[in-house]
């Protein structure tokens, strides 16, 4: 058991390659977390059905940097 620790250990130790290009600074994630949820909340009031998931992310992203720079 002890070998496969090692290997653990290693594995957990080596960064991990990444396929997507944008990488969130810490702060934008909790942002990124409340946009998604709030345009989830605009698609679900519609009914769950109609709209775009684009127009949604993009009114839900401007009405979260709105209430922050209040």
């Amino acid at each position: 058991m002890g070998s496969m620790a090692s290997r653990r250990e290693t594995t957990r130790s080596k960064p991990k390659k990444s396929t997507e290009a944008t990488v969130f600074a810490a702060d934008e994630v909790p942002i990124r977390d409340d946009i998604a949820r709030l345009a989830y909340s605009l698609w679900e009031a519609r009914g769950r059905t109609g709209g775009s998931a684009e127009e949604d992310w993009y009114r839900a992203e401007q009405e979260i940097l709105a209430r922050s720079r209040a």
